[in-house]
């Protein structure tokens, strides 16, 4: 009888115990997201910019190179039926150049933040991983970056490369303008990561768990990659959310300076054409700008709530 009992008892208990197993830090952390009003808010509204650029082809109206309407005398036209934002002063439909500028948004954000990410965790990651000489130096080499002028080297290299591109088969690259301008992004806005994820790599490499795969002779490749990076990412993560919406937002600068990419679909670029109608059209220029308004606040709501969810004493 005892036997038979056995069994059953060790199966409830084993399941007893995989239910009182302590959830995991990523868990931990969804759990402490939601319960915060300002990052569910925030991930609202990304979430709504990336279905947006999703689904523009079904959602726009028209064509965002549409300009049948200042053919047909409708440019700078008010919203009616037809034209639920109205028209710009190029007789582009608002909507739709609204909706498909949300593409153009998310591309700069996740294309420059991804370049930077990627330069920003190597550098930050080897030089709190070596530590001495190699630290100093890669450190020194981030804050020369940082102290860089940016948004006036974009500007110098976006019109120079611009020139020099004039008559080369780099003419025929779709976009190019836009392209650079992501690539410059990334360039310059590495370092803020390299710092998180320098601190981060000195206080994981003392951590038991990696001194435990130091003691049976794991590579340093696999340390770095499978042990410390994947404890490193929460912290690297809010820098990464916010810095998407610094960069939506530094697109928008450079294209409302005039220097953006004229054959990219860009919030920027409305505002460049539009701002000097804004009495006679205001339409033109509120709708791209409410547009960049709330992508950007989304991203820094969401880098917000997951700066509560993944350290949470920073809010004792």
């Amino acid at each position: 009888m005892d036997s038979e009992a056995t069994p059953t008892a060790t199966l409830q208990a084993e399941n007893l115990g995989s239910r009182q197993r302590p959830p995991g830090v990523w868990r931990q952390s969804w759990y402490r997201f939601r319960r915060n009003r300002a990052g569910m808010l925030g991930l609202t509204l990304v979430s709504l910019v990336v279905l947006i650029a999703i689904f523009c082809p079904l959602l726009a109206p028209f064509d965002p190179s549409d300009q049948s309407a200042m053919l047909r005398g409708a440019a700078r036209r008010a919203p009616d039926s037809i034209h639920l934002l109205g028209t710009d002063r190029n007789g582009y439909d608002v909507l739709s150049r609204m909706l498909y500028g949300a593409r153009t948004a998310l591309a700069v954000g996740l294309g420059a933040m991804a370049i930077a990410s990627l330069i920003g965790v190597t550098i930050g990651g080897i030089a709190g991983y070596a530590g001495g000489m190699t630290d100093e130096l890669l450190m020194r080499f981030a804050e020369f970056f940082m102290v860089i002028p940016v948004f006036i080297v974009i500007l110098a290299v976006v019109r120079l490369f611009g020139i020099v591109v004039v008559g080369t088969w780099l003419e025929n690259i779709p976009n190019l303008n836009l392209i650079t301008i992501i690539v410059l992004l990334g360039c310059f806005e590495w370092p803020p990561i390299a710092r998180m994820a320098r601190a981060e790599f000195l206080r994981l490499k003392h951590a038991e768990f990696v001194e435990a795969a130091v003691c049976i002779g794991s590579r340093k490749r696999d340390i770095l990659l499978r042990h410390i990076l994947p404890n490193a990412l929460p912290s690297l993560i809010v820098l990464v959310a916010l810095g998407i919406g610094g960069a939506i937002l530094a697109e928008t600068m450079v294209s409302f300076l005039g220097f953006g990419d004229p054959k990219a679909v860009s919030w920027g670029q409305s505002l460049f054409f539009n701002y000097e109608a804004l009495k006679v059209a205001p339409w033109a220029v509120l709708t791209p700008g409410t547009a960049i308004f709330l992508t950007v606040l989304g991203f820094n709501l969401l880098a917000d709530g997951l700066t509560d969810a993944f350290n949470p004493r920073l809010r004792q």
